[in-house]
């Protein structure tokens, strides 16, 4: 089956309420180039900080209290996803030799794309491959999700989500049955330890860019 790719997301997650409140302009500085929107959020402590929000064609960036955002909607399903990849990590690398004070906690990439079901085929692929098909039946309905740890440079989450779904065609406004695939992999939430320096996570990143693309090769083996 073929995995239609429709958006990354590479998030960096840890506490930068400082980066926000004391330093604004330097990170409108740093997104000269985007688009910019904000508005003002209310913290559990009853604080009050301004999220930034920054796009610029198929780019969203986002600094909020606990985690910053680098998303990237495809318009290609076929675009290189490597060189997603490299403008992201440059992205963060910048980030943490402007502000080289920051220090994350979690990272994490997230990755969407939709497979087909033109008359229920992905659903019954799945289904047999998997050996539901001869346990329980036929089926016209599937939705799973399933989180396979993996240790790269440490033990992250591995979580593969499908559901069903539509998708439509810009062009034609045809719409089609799919199956949504949210391929999400991170750092484990009991490690609160601030670590992740973006000047220096490039390698850890790249571990979990790694995963994702290999889950997304399994995949298509069905």
């Amino acid at each position: 089956m073929i995995c239609n790719k429709m958006r990354y997301s590479y998030s960096y997650i840890g506490n930068f309420v400082e980066l926000l409140t004391n330093n604004e302009q330097r990170i409108k500085n740093l997104m000269l180039e985007y688009e910019i929107q904000s508005k003002t959020d209310k913290l559990p402590d009853g604080r009050e900080v301004k999220l930034l929000m920054f796009s610029k064609q198929n780019i969203n960036v986002r600094f909020m209290p606990m985690r910053i955002d680098y998303n990237f909607a495809l318009t290609n399903p076929k675009t290189n996803s490597e060189e997603i990849f490299n403008e992201a990590k440059e992205f963060f690398k910048l980030l943490g030799e402007i502000f080289d004070f920051v220090v994350g906690q979690r990272i994490a990439i997230v990755a969407q794309c939709f497979i087909r079901n033109d008359d229920g085929l992905a659903v019954t692929s799945f289904a047999d491959k998997m050996g539901l098909s001869e346990n329980f039946g036929d089926c016209n309905e599937l939705a799973f999700k399933i989180n396979t740890p993996k240790t790269y440079f440490e033990r992250l989450n591995s979580v593969v989500n499908v559901d069903m779904g539509e998708a439509k065609n810009n062009k034609t406004q045809e719409k089609m049955p799919v199956l949504l695939v949210s391929l999400d992999v991170n750092t484990m939430a009991n490690n609160q330890t601030p670590r992740f320096y973006p000047k220096n996570f490039e390698n850890d990143f790249s571990d979990l860019f790694v995963e994702v693309e290999s889950r997304f090769q399994t995949l298509e083996k069905y």
